[in-house]
């Protein structure tokens, strides 16, 4: 199935992207935790709102504050997960057979990891089904670097270049580009969706806007560099945790959250503030 869905990103999304951002990302993402998702986790795991993408923060730590980001106004801590936490998490889902999206990401830059590469050879050698992608800012991202992380096993780089003058760093990236080919998404910030992080970021043009879809991050698990699997991948205050890989194993940590999974699903937002303020499910 792995190679299955590359091979149509080489040769039929990657043609769209240049085209239509939005149409790739509503290909790629929408149909992908719409359709295909539900029908795979239904089938293995009696459970059709199964996750199918698990982030992990391997780090903490970004060199950027972009003013559509939560990180603008805080200052994160450098902290690094542990080898041994992020080892429990690759053996945990080894265990279920997970053979979804592995995926560097949450309000950080992983390349500022340098395990990153170790920690890919490890899920590619543990779950060897499963699309491990790299989501940056580009900024460390050379082509020595790019050849590097594609050999440990990394399929797929979202590059964002966030400078309001992209042209030099979209230069630059093009090189890198060239290298990777298909598995690269180079994009700037003017083709993001861009949302309010769960009320971090005020966007004035939204103020009064009321349209609400399901919220797909639902699907997502989300575990930071400490272990603790949050609800949602905007929770940058990590207030809403369900536990803990050290202490629990995953999927009971996932059966906790089933309750509010189903509601935010349904369009019902109420539980929580921070999904009450959210516009991401409006996109």
């Amino acid at each position: 199935m792995l190679n299955v869905k590359l091979l149509v990103d080489k040769l039929f999304l990657t043609k769209i992207e240049k085209i239509n951002p939005r149409l790739y990302r509503f290909l790629t993402y929408d149909i992908y935790r719409r359709v295909y998702s539900p029908i795979i986790n239904l089938f293995r795991y009696k459970d059709k709102y199964f996750f199918d993408e698990v982030a992990i923060e391997i780090s903490t730590y970004c060199n950027r504050k972009c003013d559509y980001c939560a990180n603008k106004n805080y200052e994160s801590k450098k902290e690094f997960m542990s080898e041994q936490v992020f080892y429990e998490i690759i053996k945990q889902l080894k265990g279920i057979k997970f053979s979804g999206i592995i995926s560097y990401a949450f309000f950080n830059e992983p390349l500022f990891d340098e395990r990153l590469a170790k920690f890919t050879k490890h899920v590619k050698k543990e779950l060897p089904k499963s699309i491990i992608a790299l989501t940056t800012n580009g900024d460390l991202l050379t082509v020595e670097k790019a050849i590097e992380l594609e050999k440990a096993g990394i399929d797929k780089f979202i590059v964002t270049i966030h400078d309001k003058k992209p042209e030099r760093a979209y230069n630059r990236l093009l090189e890198v580009k060239k290298v990777l080919k298909y598995k690269m998404r180079l994009q700037t910030v003017y083709d993001l969706d861009l949302h309010n992080m769960a009320g971090e970021v005020e966007i004035k043009q939204y103020k009064n806007y009321k349209k609400r879809t399901r919220c797909l991050h639902a699907l997502k698990c989300l575990i930071t560099y400490s272990g603790d699997v949050l609800l949602c991948c905007v929770d940058f205050h990590r207030k809403h945790v369900f536990g803990n890989v050290m202490s629990n194993n995953i999927l009971e940590i996932w059966k906790r959250g089933s309750a509010i999974r189903k509601e935010l699903l349904s369009k019902n937002y109420a539980r929580y503030e921070m999904c009450k303020k959210c516009l991401e499910m409006d996109n």
